[in-house]
């Protein structure tokens, strides 16, 4: 099997969020990058945090909002990339009423197993 629904996709119920891994887990394999589409609910934000070995790039498909890296604040609307340094902190804050929805790319690939 190479690909993958979102019906079957590893689905997480995260606080303010919803993430939906793809590739990287237990349905769909890959040796270097786990990739999912994350759904921030509307006007809430994801905490603060890092990745210590890991480098993290998202694609905006719906929504808008920012995403606060280092020192920096990025605008986020759709057809938007962000890269996310390794060990850089960063949170993406929802500003709209919608759910702002992004695919995440991650290499080294994420277990998740310490997401909150």
């Amino acid at each position: 099997m190479y690909s993958i629904h979102k019906s079957d996709a590893h689905s997480l119920d995260l606080p303010g969020r919803f993430v939906h891994v793809f590739v990287g887990m237990d349905k769909l394999e890959s040796e270097r990058m786990t990739v999912g589409l994350t759904e921030v609910h509307p006007e809430t934000e994801m905490q603060p945090h890092t990745h210590e070995d890991k480098e993290e790039i998202i694609f905006v498909i719906d929504g808008y909002g920012e995403a606060v890296v280092g020192e920096s604040v990025e605008k986020l609307e759709a057809n938007t990339a962000v890269v996310f340094p390794i060990g850089l902190e960063h949170v993406v804050k929802n500003r709209g009423k919608n759910p702002l929805r992004f695919v995440f790319m991650f290499n080294p690939p994420n277990s998740f197993d310490n997401v909150r």
